[in-house]
């Protein structure tokens, strides 16, 4: 016990400062990045037999994880949507939208990002006339229901901006909702969305 004890003192120091070295450096490398709310955008088409209809999400809220050791940067990141304050721009419709997707009991639709991989372009010089192309996979929980959702994204800096902009395809019975039928109005399982969402760099080395 004794020799075990010397041995455990003997190394247990510098293992430690090793760890620690390992926190200090993933901390400085990585940094969280808020969504600048009033510049980011979704919208949504929902296709119905007599005729389509868009929507809007007018709250959201959310951050992406910048790792300067990763590529790209942004490998992570976390979105929320009030589901409540989603809009169809007519008060009938929005009303009967929300007792569909059960706001009460799922006031919140959660998007996290799980990985990110370069399609094309230069990430690191991308500006808004030449943006890089992204693959981007994450989960989507909306009805208290997780699904795997991915598409293409296109991402670029702009001043002490981050900006990601694409579309992706909802199919609403993965999520446990159900088809909507009334009268003379069927509506499609398949919901496209279009986003543009944007966070804030704010180290200045990060805004060049």
């Amino acid at each position: 016990m004794f020799t075990v004890s010397n041995r455990m003192k003997r190394f247990g120091r510098p293992l430690a400062l090793v760890l620690a070295c390992l926190v200090v450096t993933a901390s400085a490398t990585a940094e969280s990045l808020p969504m600048d709310s009033k510049n980011s955008s979704l919208t949504f088409v929902g296709q119905a037999f007599l005729h389509d209809f868009r929507g809007e999400a007018k709250e959201m809220s959310g951050s992406a994880e910048f790792d300067e050791t990763a590529a790209p940067p942004i490998q992570r990141a976390t979105l929320e949507f009030r589901t409540t304050a989603l809009t169809t721009f007519r008060s009938d419709r929005d009303k009967k939208m929300q007792e569909w997707l059960k706001v009460d009991l799922h006031p919140v639709a959660i998007f996290r990002l799980d990985s990110v991989s370069v399609v094309s372009g230069n990430y690191r010089e991308a500006r808004a006339g030449n943006p890089a192309t992204f693959e981007v996979r994450g989960t989507l929980t909306l009805n208290g229901v997780k699904q795997p959702i991915s598409g293409r994204a296109q991402g670029w800096r702009e001043g002490g901006r981050l900006i990601v902009s694409g579309e992706a395809t909802v199919n609403t019975p993965d999520f446990g909702l159900p088809e909507v039928r009334e009268m003379f109005m069927t509506v499609g399982p398949k919901v496209k969305t279009s986003y543009r969402f944007t966070f804030l760099l704010r180290r200045p080395e990060l805004q060049k």
